[in-house]
């Protein structure tokens, strides 16, 4: 029976799907893609619109994947064949696959990061990703809160002396201040694009992430850092989604006046 992926989502749930693709291709199967979504007008919500539906274009040109790089769907249907959406296994599937090196040279990156502010980034860095922006709208996911964020990251001072926060919104004032003066040099990015917030994730020595498959797909094609994610991604309320992240944890931060 031939599998169609369904891809909708921004960047990280795109590298998702287009994981699932490559890994059932090389084991194999038929596979098809069914890029329906991204025939909906493109509406990037605003903060505060609360259930305003967030639909992103395709966001992968800079890994060299576009949209007719897959093999479109011919209108199957799951009578007709195995529809892999959004959920439990998809993101199994792509944990796994995207552990595979045949894989994950499909999202390759160059090392080097000088282009980025002018190469002032140090080449060993803690970077954390913030997840808000329009996301707060329409989540299902309990969103880590930003004191949660700064208990954690103060455990790092006398570890690391530079970071790396970036966020998809304006970063608070307080929220800078506070981390400022523990660290050497603290970089805050809340303009730059996807890809590039992505390649900087990539290339940290800590990685302490957001619940967003954006940071947790970093989070997987950076085999060299320590990756720290949230412990709860939907309230709690559908564990078995949480399932597949937290069999890939081997480890677990002790609770010190913060639950991760």
């Amino acid at each position: 029976m031939p599998i169609v992926v369904v891809f909708e989502g921004g960047m990280g749930a795109q590298i998702v799907q287009s994981a699932v693709y490559f890994s059932m291709k090389a084991t194999g199967h038929i596979v098809y893609a069914d890029m329906s979504y991204f025939d909906s007008p493109k509406n990037l919500a605003l903060v505060g619109n609360s259930g305003e539906i967030i639909y992103r274009p395709w966001q992968l040109e800079p890994f060299g994947l576009f949209t007719d790089s897959f093999d479109v769907s011919p209108g199957l249907t799951s009578k007709n064949a195995d529809i892999i959406k959004d959920g439990e296994r998809m993101l199994a599937i792509a944990l796994n696959a995207l552990a595979q090196p045949e894989i994950q040279r499909n999202f390759a990156i160059l090392d080097d990061l000088s282009d980025v502010l002018a190469g002032n980034i140090p080449e060993s860095f803690l970077c954390m990703h913030l997840r808000r922006g329009d996301y707060v709208n329409v989540a299902s996911h309990l969103l880590v809160a930003d004191d949660e964020f700064l208990g954690l990251i103060r455990k790092f001072s006398r570890l690391v002396e530079n970071v790396v926060v970036i966020s998809d919104s304006p970063i608070e004032s307080d929220f800078r201040k506070t981390i400022s003066p523990n660290f050497k040099k603290v970089f805050f990015l809340d303009n730059i694009d996807a890809f590039t917030s992505h390649r900087i994730m990539r290339k940290a020595m800590v990685l302490i992430c957001s619940n967003s498959t954006f940071s947790l797909t970093a989070a997987a094609l950076n085999s060299d850092a320590l990756a720290i994610i949230p412990k709860h991604w939907f309230e709690g309320k559908i564990s078995y989604i949480e399932a597949p992240i937290h069999s890939r944890c081997f480890f677990q931060i002790i609770k010190n006046n913060i639950d991760l």
